[in-house]
């Protein structure tokens, strides 16, 4: 019978178990935050994942260590957890940048608080097998707590101290752990002090610990702030869940400030009437800037409106304001840039202030605004509006990765006026080929031609941000003629350079010395699209570069590289490596003088043992490929990203803490229900990726809607892990708990991984399909169990 003692245990240790989980959630999205700050999101991909590994890494290491700590060794851990949580956080943004800022010591830094809660965690499940459904319910719900509540600590507190107070919530966890162990105690409750005492002073006085740019490539600020002729200075920093934004202010530019985003994507605020008065400053928004180009030749009916995606700092509204708009829409995915834009109109002339009477402003993602629009617009504009920095749970996608896709383009030229445009700022010439064959794309979807939709669009070859126009109506060949002189007698006839009906002129090679190659007025490229010689397939298929059309199941419009960009080709290796060592491990055969106290002994000792192995291994990727895949269909109907972040993780984590709890009135067949469960998953995960725009176009609630639809299938997903590990107990496999879940963890972690790269090969459909395929494999695994050895007491007693 189970003792009182044993009771207390038990609830202190999942009481533990549960702010622990929430402070490793906390911890790794506040850390994405960090890191977007401080380096380019490939690395930041890489680094979370990297330390993600540590939770697995941990619960291998407790089976090798555990005999050889003391009598608690997950409470020394979890205080170690909880002090590693600050100290490499500190680490990480005061002494690696002095070091020189080396990825392995990045990656070092962040695996350390990882493993130590990935062994206090495998070491609570060790302790209680019998009891996961409980264990993992509190695990999961933890979780769930941490994905609800991490988004306002960021809003409230910023990024450093969103971690110090996952280092508090840990230490509680820690000092709840070791309540029945005086001199632990004593140690849990000296580093909680310290923490909260840190976290205390910091927040109370309004303070943040600095957080360096690194010189990357991607981080446009570094280059400004480390560059002596533009004697440049912040002059304010923000933090938020969105990230850092600062104002930088350069004495090369006094009538401009820059507001970076995570150090990147830098936005022009201009000094509103100073750049009036200023014919240099007008000259460069006018004559060299494409996107102001168009307003030329446009009459006063065909720019009554405007709706602006990405406005940024504000030079896209004043370039529309130049131009002759009457009311301009603009539509900003940053909260934080839009009040900075607000608390500074004494600079800007009062642009987003809701006094202006020609331009309103709205907070939300600019592909979602347009889904639910009731107006048409006679313009959308978007002026290259790229963060360079993620809001996706895994670190990697691209906040404005569904403003350039073939649907969303659809999107757009559904809501323009009869005689609306698009006009599009590019950074550069493959970027036009890219929105060119978008525009095609979409608009084959409207019954017309390749050949007579590039009658529809037109290019402005700037030397400075090249933009291509796509009109709902066909030019004429006067309107051609008119805007393509206009364009040679301003110079906007450079590069990438196309407009329909013209002739193309070439001047061969013999009447230019010394050069080999003919000379022609347009892109040759286009120009034979334009006249049915060439189809935009074959001109991104024989290209060097990535630059075919994109859809929402494949939303990577900024990946230019062939095949997988960086860090990928390292993750698919490991994967492929993952996979052959499980797959040598389950063909182990038995051998005489096997040590089975070993996990190999084991293996080859009980074959039952290969079947959990393989188990525990699927579901963790089987989960991540259905949660980070779910995660990038839905972030599509949320109209901000981080409310994605918290609504869908939140609903899927509270789903599974449910399940788990639940699982627990199972008391017989348990692999059999196991078995049929899974295949219950597979099912609807395939349902769900059919019947996800159907759902929300029924016109309910995102946010409900994604929570009605998530909670169910988390729910679902919340029974195979706590029942497998209770499974272990009846097989008596309980020494080998901890090893199993650590594989379960190493293998979230991959197939974290695994669901970008299907995503980016094939789509995030088919990286839905094969997490289903893997729950059948599951299904396959449990329904044809051998016959437990356990008595049958053991099956019978309640978990």
């Amino acid at each position: 019978m189970e003792t009182q003692y044993n009771r207390t245990r038990f609830w202190l240790a999942a009481s533990s178990l549960l702010l622990i989980s929430y402070s490793v959630l906390s911890f790794e999205v506040s850390l994405t935050r960090v890191f977007s700050v401080m380096l380019s999101y490939h690395f930041v991909f890489a680094i979370v994942s990297g330390a993600l590994l540590g939770l697995g890494i941990g619960a291998i290491a407790l089976r090798k260590w555990r005999n050889a700590m003391s009598a608690s060794p997950a409470v020394t851990s979890a205080i170690l957890f909880a002090l590693l949580v600050a100290v490499s956080l500190l680490a990480i943004i005061k002494l690696v940048p002095f070091l020189g800022g080396a990825f392995w010591l990045y990656l070092i830094l962040a695996i350390l608080p990882f493993g130590a809660a990935g062994f206090t965690v495998s070491w609570i499940f060790q302790e209680f097998p019998a009891r996961s459904p409980f264990l993992y319910g509190a695990d999961l719900i933890g979780a769930a707590l941490g994905a609800l509540t991490v988004v306002p600590l960021l809003d409230a507190f910023g990024g450093v101290n969103a971690v110090l107070f996952a280092a508090v919530t840990a230490a509680v966890g820690a000092l709840l752990l070791g309540l029945s162990r005086a001199k632990l105690r004593i140690f849990a409750a000296a580093a909680l002090f310290s923490l909260a005492a840190l976290f205390g002073v910091l927040t109370g006085m309004r303070l943040q610990i600095s957080v360096p740019v690194t010189n990357d490539p991607n981080k446009e600020m570094y280059q400004m702030l480390s560059n002596p002729e533009f004697k440049a200075k912040i002059v304010e920093s923000r933090w938020s869940s969105f990230g850092r934004t600062d104002v930088v202010k350069s004495d090369l530019f006094p009538n401009e400030m820059t507001l970076f985003v995570d150090g990147a994507a830098g936005s022009a605020m201009y000094k509103a009437e100073a750049i009036m008065k200023d014919p240099q400053e007008m000259a460069h928004l006018t004559l060299h800037y494409g996107e102001f180009f168009p307003f030329l030749s446009l009459k006063d009916d065909d720019k009554k409106n405007a709706l602006i995606i990405g406005p940024g700092g504000g030079r896209d509204v004043v370039v529309a304001l130049l131009g002759g708009v009457r009311q301009i829409t603009a539509v900003e995915v940053n909260p934080d840039v839009v009040k900075i834009v607000k608390d500074y109109k004494e600079w800007n002339g009062g642009l987003y202030s809701p006094g202006n009477p020609r331009v309103t402003t709205v907070v939300a993602e600019g592909r979602n605004f347009v889904r639910n629009a009731s107006s048409a617009y006679d313009l959308i504009m978007l002026a290259i509006p790229i963060t360079k920095s993620s809001r996706s749970v895994e670190g990697y996608a691209l906040t404005e990765n569904y403003l350039f896709t073939v649907e969303a383009f659809s999107d757009y030229l559904n809501h323009l006026s009869r005689n609306g445009r698009i006009i599009i700022v590019a950074h550069e010439n493959a970027e036009i080929y890219k929105l060119i064959s978008l525009a095609a794309g979409a608009l084959e979807k409207q019954g017309i031609s390749e050949q007579d939709s590039m009658k529809r669009i037109y290019t402005v070859a700037a030397d400075m941000m090249p933009a291509v126009v796509i009109q709902k109506q066909p030019l004429s060949p006067e309107e051609a003629n008119a805007i393509h002189q206009q364009m040679h007698s301003m110079g906007f006839d450079k590069g990438a350079f196309y407009v329909p009906y013209q002739r193309q002129i070439e001047i061969p090679p013999s009447a230019r010395i010394g050069v080999n190659a003919p000379l022609r007025m347009f892109d040759q490229f286009l120009v034979s699209v334009a006249e049915g010689k060439l189809s935009l397939a074959r001109l991104a298929a024989s290209a060097s570069m990535d630059i075919g059309p994109v859809v929402d199941d494949r939303p990577f419009f900024y990946k230019f590289e062939r095949g997988l960009p960086s860090p990928f080709g390292v993750f698919s290796f490991i994967i492929v490596v993952a996979l052959v060592w499980l797959l040598g491990l389950a063909l182990l055969r038995k051998r005489p003088n096997t040590n089975p106290a070993t996990f190999t002994g084991a293996l080859r000792e009980k074959p039952v043992l290969k079947r959990f192995l393989l188990l525990f291994a699927a579901l963790g990727i089987a989960y991540m490929l259905i949660e980070i895949s779910l995660f990038q269909k839905l972030m599509l109907f949320i109209d901000q990203p981080q409310r994605a972040l918290t609504v869908l993780l939140f609903a899927l984590l509270l789903g599974g803490g449910l399940g788990s709890i639940l699982s627990s009135i199972v008391r017989r067949k348990a692999a059999r229900t196991v078995a049929l469960l899974s295949m219950a998953i597979a099912l609807a995960v395939v349902a769900l990726s059919v019947f996800f725009a159907p759902l929300y176009q029924m016109g309910l609630s995102p946010r409900l809607t994604s929570m009605a639809v998530l909670i169910p299938l988390g729910i679902l997903m919340g029974f195979p892990f706590p029942l497998g590990m209770r499974l272990t107990a009846e097989y008596g496999l309980s020494d080998h708990v901890s090893v199993l879940w650590g594989v379960n963890g190493i293998a979230s972690v991959l197939g974290s991984a695994l669901s970008i790269i299907v995503g980016i090969l094939v789509g995030f459909s088919w990286a839905l399909y094969l997490g289903a395929a893997l729950y059948i494999l599951v299904a396959f695994l449990l329904y044809r169990m051998p016959a437990s050895p356990a008595p049958k007491g053991l099956k019978a007693r309640r978990a």
